[in-house]
């Protein structure tokens, strides 16, 4: 049986909506197909038992984009095309204007895009290419290393400029003092993570200090005792990866960066929340989190390292 809305204030909000797209007459579809990407909308609101619409905020309209790209098709098999998804949330943005203008809400709710089809996506590792990459790793600095730009979804530069003052050990925290924006954030660790990292500040770092008149504040130096550059940090991590002497993970080139997509998608993969993952990768905008974990929850669900 067809499902209809329940509640006759969102009928009211439905009915509105109708005659506001026909006097613009909009060319994509037809009226009846934007008011029926509304309907489902107000349809699935009432079902996750919201009746108001003043009381959708983003953190529902992020669930209601996962349940789009999860949805099965109405017709044939496997789930919505990525063009009839865009249309779903072009045709919510202009639901959102409605209601603006006719004054029902003040502030409107979050729509995301969906346009990265063109986009190049980066290649990222499975969890068992991780556990690989641990299991060949030669020395403590290596784990390390390993452990903040996957374990801690840290960006290249954050990683160089951390400090060893910065992971906080006893807190199972780590500091990013100045991220993307100067923004600050707490980074929380694993039980795996303290431990790579403990053991690499208090067995390993201080090897490369040994004669020097300056002492280096940076948590990763190098040969010289200086900070090591985001440069260099990727030639350790391709160092790193062709010591596993698999091809198919060679062939990859994965960066730094690509295990900070990585982690972004096991976490996306494990049902982690998108706010969670959102302030986990200090992404300002919750669209840049969307490209790195959800549009891939389509894929088969695994554990992380």
């Amino acid at each position: 049986m067809k499902k209809t809305i329940q509640t006759s204030i969102f009928q009211n909000h439905l009915n509105d909506y109708d005659r506001f797209v026909k006097v613009r007459n909009y060319k994509t579809g037809n009226s009846q197909m934007y008011q029926n990407v509304v309907l489902e909308f107000l349809i699935w609101l009432e079902e996750s038992g919201i009746t108001n619409i003043k009381s959708v905020t983003s953190k529902e309209s992020v669930r209601y984009f996962e349940y789009l790209i999860l949805r099965p098709k109405y017709r044939g098999t496997g789930t919505l095309a990525e063009k009839t998804i865009k249309f779903h949330l072009f045709a919510l943005g202009l639901f959102v204007l409605n209601l603006l203008e006719n004054k029902v809400i003040d502030k409107g709710f979050f729509i995301p895009s969906y346009s990265n089809a063109n986009q190049k996506s980066r290649n990222i590792l499975s969890v068992e290419e991780v556990k690989t990459v641990y299991e060949y790793c030669q020395s403590e600095q290596e784990r390390a290393l390993l452990s903040v730009a996957y374990g801690c979804g840290l960006r290249r530069s954050e990683i160089e400029a951390l400090d060893v003052k910065d992971i906080q050990l006893s807190l199972g925290m780590l500091i990013v003092r100045k991220g993307k924006g100067n923004k600050r954030r707490e980074v929380p660790m694993s039980d795996k993570v303290i431990e790579y990292l403990k053991k690499y500040i208090i067995e390993e770092r201080y090897q490369f200090l040994v004669g020097k008149t300056v002492l280096e504040d940076a948590l990763f130096v190098n040969a010289k005792g200086k900070r090591t550059s985001g440069e260099q940090l990727n030639e350790i991590l391709k160092r790193m990866i062709e010591q596993t002497h698999k091809y198919d993970l060679i062939q990859k080139e994965i960066t730094l960066h690509c295990l900070r997509h990585s982690i972004a998608y096991h976490l996306g993969e494990n049902n982690a929340g998108i706010e969670f993952i959102r302030g986990f990768l200090g992404h300002s905008q919750i669209n840049t989190t969307y490209l790195y974990a959800i549009k891939n929850k389509k894929r088969k669900p695994v554990t992380t390292f």
